[in-house]
């Protein structure tokens, strides 16, 4: 994985949100605001997409599903708008729980979210994983997510290709952070 990811995503966050991410090569595509970051291979059949948000720590209660999906809403109704006007993507919530466990990565505490994705007002869904960490030196909440759609298609392989890439996020301090040149 690490040989073989997007130097393309990996600058762009390093740069913009100091953060280290080693996403499918293929995903080139790419938008950026100060606390959002979505990238995607745009591929016909078998896309995968990568968004990773962060938003101010103020509570421990933030480590929790209810808190974590509602935020989860809110950041892609706001910044993953679906293609016909007021569709928006949400969380799958009716149907099926969203699954929240907690893991160690990198020798801190990282909750894992996995759950199904539906677009509001539009025929699209599929699977998500996410990994939610807190970065300490910057009093932030930083969420890295993959979600697959890839209609009438087994989506394992997929979603495995995006939960591995999630397991190489590095937090500020996590990895080495090159000098900045004076300008």
């Amino acid at each position: 994985m690490e040989e073989t990811y997007s130097s393309v995503v990996m600058d762009v966050l390093k740069k913009n949100h100091q953060l280290s991410l080693n996403v499918p090569e293929e995903m080139v595509y790419y938008k950026d605001t100060t606390d959002f970051f979505w990238t995607t291979n745009n591929a016909s059949t078998g896309r995968m997409d990568v968004v990773v948000y962060t938003f101010p720590y103020t509570d421990p209660n933030t480590f929790t599903p209810e808190y974590l999906v509602a935020k989860r809403d809110s950041v892609m109704k706001a910044n993953l708008p679906g293609a016909f006007p007021g569709s928006y993507m949400a969380t799958e919530t009716k149907y099926f729980d969203v699954d929240y466990s907690a893991i160690t990565v990198h020798d801190k505490y990282c909750g894992v979210m996995r759950g199904l994705w539906k677009m509001v007002g539009d025929m699209m869904g599929g699977p998500f994983v996410a990994h939610v960490r807190l970065d300490e030196k910057n009093q932030r909440v930083v969420v890295a997510e993959g979600f697959v759609y890839a209609p009438e298609t087994d989506k394992r392989n997929f979603i495995r290709r995006i939960e591995a890439a999630l397991y190489t996020l590095r937090l500020p301090g996590e990895y080495d952070v090159p000098e900045e040149k004076t300008k």
